[in-house]
């Protein structure tokens, strides 16, 4: 996290920090970034920087943690009482939420691809762990409550279910990257009908 004196920053100084920061990592991967680059696009000197973030990965996880913020702005609305409504209304309306993100956010956007394209990396492996044991808690209540409510098998995994549903979830972006903005825009409504019908149905032809 950015030290105090950071945050003690007037919000203007703070935003060019975050703006240059941002140019610099969706244009390059964390290793090729440069940290030199994003001080001179802020206009501060070498010694503030680091009296701001303690090294580049500090800045990084910064960034990582403002888009997280942001897209949970637009989970949140779908998450209201979710164990009152239908279990696949409610994934559904989670995935709708993630996919207008990444098309109101082409940047953060591009930030995120750059990192989920180098699972190896050290740096992966620890924002991951911080972070998405939170995202399979959620999910496997989810299942929890809808198997207890009868809507889903009531021999299934829970835990299994829920990170499958999770990774499925977090893919459908970069499953649709090779359409145009506008055209994902367009077919929003088809690509959520197919991942919801994939969850329902499964891919097993049955009988009749």
């Amino acid at each position: 996290m950015p030290k105090d004196t950071f945050f003690n920053l007037p919000s203007d100084k703070r935003e060019r920090i975050v703006e240059a920061a941002l140019r610099e990592f969706e244009e390059n991967a964390f290793d090729q970034a440069s940290t030199n680059k994003i001080i001179e696009q802020s206009g501060i000197s070498k010694g503030s920087f680091y009296q701001y973030f303690d090294d580049k990965k500090d800045l990084y996880k910064y960034l990582i943690q403002l888009m997280v913020e942001s897209k949970l702005k637009y989970i949140t609305p779908a998450m209201q009482n979710p164990f009152n409504h239908d279990f696949f209304e409610v994934i559904h309306d989670m995935n709708e939420a993630g996919l207008k993100f990444a098309l109101d956010q082409p940047r953060y956007l591009k930030v995120g691809t750059r990192l989920m394209q180098d699972k190896n990396h050290a740096l992966y492996k620890e924002i991951i762990a911080e972070n998405q044991e939170r995202a399979f808690e959620v999910y496997s209540a989810l299942v929890k409550n809808a198997m207890e409510r009868g809507e889903l098998r009531d021999d299934i995994d829970v835990e299994f279910t829920a990170r499958i549903i999770f990774i499925m979830s977090t893919e459908i972006v970069s499953l649709t990257m090779n359409n145009s903005y506008e055209n994902l825009t367009e077919n929003l409504t088809e690509i959520l009908d197919k991942l919801m019908n994939l969850l329902a149905y499964g891919i097993k032809k049955t009988e009749g």
